[in-house]
């Protein structure tokens, strides 16, 4: 987003702290150093307390991410999952075209079906797209965030489901979990806080895509 139309946006009357807050959460994973500090200016003239506010936030939770050496710290478990999902889309951009991917339910447009049958997109074209079954959440910016190729990412799941995404991307990638990236969030109770909690995940979704992948016909010329 261009730095006018995103400082529109902040100054938008009916935005709310949680949207400010996602707006400047959604700069650092971009790494977009004026749209930061806009944000942060808007934030302290209409909520003086944001950061106070901030750091007892339900869900905001301190995050080391990796990638290809680069490590970067967020405040925000989101924001570093929205950079990696960035950077692991730079490697390969037909993670949202390849219909390989569309149809295995964890990478694409990743669609994971609840119990009761419904599907859950994880990624989409339109925020009215990723919450078909719950419209009212593509209503607010802090449940979804635009990727620089155009598509949508979910903001509205867990960790667990954060970090599985992330696995089932690296891997048809070809990047694998602690040698090319890492996803670690600084939290004591957090189940994939320990290095071996997530390996062991990561390994055990590593071999699902394998399998997955050695099922399908190549689409090598």
């Amino acid at each position: 987003m261009d730095i006018t139309r995103f400082l529109s946006h902040l100054q938008d009357p009916q935005k709310k702290q949680v949207d400010l807050m996602t707006m400047r959460e959604n700069a650092i994973a971009k790494n977009a150093i004026e749209h930061i500090r806009l944000a942060e200016n808007v934030l302290n003239q209409r909520f003086p307390n944001w950061q106070f506010v901030k750091s007892r936030r339900v869900g905001s939770k301190p995050t080391d991410a990796m990638f290809l050496g680069k490590v970067m710290h967020f405040d925000t478990a989101r924001a570093a999952y929205i950079w990696l999902v960035e950077r692991i889309a730079e490697v390969n951009p037909t993670l949202f075209t390849d219909v390989r991917w569309e149809t295995t339910g964890y990478v694409g447009v990743g669609r994971r079906r609840n119990s009761d049958g419904a599907a859950r997109n994880y990624f989409a074209k339109s925020p009215a797209k990723l919450f078909r079954q719950t419209p009212t959440l593509a209503e607010s910016p802090s449940n979804f965030y635009r990727l620089t190729n155009g598509w949508y990412v979910n903001l509205n799941l867990n960790t667990r489901e954060n970090f599985e995404i992330l696995c089932r991307f690296s891997r048809v990638s070809g990047l694998t979990h602690n040698q090319d990236w890492d996803w670690a969030v600084i939290e004591p109770t957090e189940q994939l806080h320990n290095s071996r909690c997530r390996t062991q995940l990561a390994t055990k979704l590593q071999k699902e895509i394998d399998e997955f992948l050695g099922q399908q016909p190549s689409t090598d010329a």
